[in-house]
């Protein structure tokens, strides 16, 4: 008993969109996890590299929650302490340096690479990571290896 045309037919036709289905999500996630990592990179750039603080809303949400102790979770919070930290001289030769970014749909990480020559006169490197959580294309999480 051999299945006709149209049993062939409707097999390929179940085939076909079980490809189509499965193929749809990589394409979603791909898209998605490009605009987080974009959001990050802007972020880090813009705020932690360019030392503007003002421009946190554009990238944090209100309720942002920070998992580092040594920073206040919420946007304000995040606010209040790096306009701080910005306020603090810094070695002339002092450079941050995202080295990388890499993400999977809502979680992107960054590698990143801080230098300077300390007071000992001695150069000195730190290399560390971030990593967040981005919702509706704003950072809603933060973690890091401090």
């Amino acid at each position: 008993m051999g299945i006709g045309i149209a049993g062939r037919l409707a097999g390929l036709w179940v085939f076909a969109s079980a490809l189509a289905v499965s193929t749809q999500p990589a394409c979603a996630n791909e898209e998605l996890t490009a605009r987080n990592k974009e959001v990050v990179r802007n972020f880090y750039a813009t705020v932690l590299i360019g030392r503007d603080v003002d421009a946190a809303p554009k990238f944090l949400r209100a309720d942002y929650i920070q998992h580092n102790p040594q920073v206040p979770t919420g946007l304000k919070g995040f606010m209040d302490a790096f306009r701080a930290r910005f306020a603090q001289q810094l070695p002339s030769d002092y450079k941050r340096e995202l080295l990388n970014v890499i993400g999977d749909n809502d979680m992107v990480v960054v590698y990143v690479r801080q230098t300077w020559t300390g007071k000992d006169g001695q150069h000195h490197q730190a290399l560390g990571f971030d990593m967040f959580r981005v919702q509706d294309g704003m950072i809603a999480e933060h973690w890091d290896a401090d």
